[in-house]
């Protein structure tokens, strides 16, 4: 590998480290042979300024996929406590009888009375000094402790299948079913992102369920007998496209995102599971 300046290559060495760094110069080793799992050989020309320009670019996608997945958090958040309580009143949560066997319900109060307990936000303490029964805060206050995979643990075990549908519809999303599979997988790479794992070229180990009305957005792959959606990035953005729309029409975050891809060569995209076709895909051009 061309590293071109010394000083600069030993600067990246030990600021980001060999490890790490390694990951993105997979693609620019040779193909291993007799069963090994990489050559350690370099293609021709390979240079660590494309490595160090695709480690800066999973960077900055990093950003822009947090920044979505944060207003989806919210948006969930705020739509499922604003049914639930008023279906079911300020402490639904409380309430063992509106959750299924899928949630351990007592260890996730026991889990939230220990963020309470721990915690210094304003309207927690606020909560605190002044209401001793119940020990919880109302819900809207709850769920503002909770993680997205806690949250979407907490949405998938509600009983009330009307207010499962209602946060579909409020989100762009048909049915519970399809909520309840994007939030796992949401939450699984808000994970990566927020732990700086490598989102390039990254294949989730859950696939987002089927969802018919953004068929021409979406890629199918080939799993046996049937058809699955791909398990790549692209089609979480496209999803996330789908939600950001649903909440905010004036948001730039399509064009920053776009922007950022469309600096990428097809190789990378392809990485990504970025179709040929994808700028003529609907999502893209909303």
């Amino acid at each position: 590998m061309d590293v071109g300046d010394h000083d600069t290559a030993k600067k990246w060495l030990e600021t980001v480290g060999y490890y790490r760094l390694s990951a993105y110069w997979l693609p620019f080793e040779k193909p291993p042979a007799n069963g090994n799992a990489r050559s350690k050989v370099f293609e021709s020309g390979a240079t660590l300024s494309a490595v160090t320009d695709l480690y800066v670019f999973d960077r900055r996608l990093r950003v822009l996929v947090l920044e979505a997945i944060e207003r989806v958090e919210v948006h969930v958040r705020s739509r499922w406590t604003y049914h639930m309580a008023h279906a079911h009143g300020a402490h639904a949560h409380l309430d063992h009888r509106l959750f299924s066997g899928f949630l351990n319900h007592a260890e996730q109060l026991v889990r939230l009375a220990r963020a309470v307990e721990k915690s210094e936000e304003t309207f927690i303490l606020h909560h605190k000094g002044k209401y001793t029964d119940p020990y919880s805060p109302p819900l809207w206050s709850a769920t503002e402790l909770m993680t997205l995979g806690e949250l979407s643990k907490w949405f998938q075990a509600t009983k009330d299948n009307s207010i499962k549908s209602q946060v579909g519809r409020d989100l762009g999303l048909p049915t519970k079913e399809t909520v309840e599979g994007t939030l796992q997988v949401l939450a699984l790479t808000r994970n990566i992102c927020a732990h700086h794992g490598r989102l390039w070229n990254r294949r989730t180990v859950k696939r987002l369920p089927k969802i018919k009305r953004f068929k021409n957005d979406l890629v199918l792959v080939s799993e046996g007998a049937q058809e699955e959606n791909d398990n790549r990035l692209y089609n979480i953005l496209v999803v996330l496209l789908h939600m950001m729309d649903k909440q905010a029409t004036d948001s730039t975050w399509r064009d920053r995102l776009r922007s950022l891809i469309e600096a990428q060569s097809d190789s990378d995209r392809a990485k990504m599971g970025f179709p040929t076709d994808w700028r003529a895909r609907p999502v893209w051009n909303a």
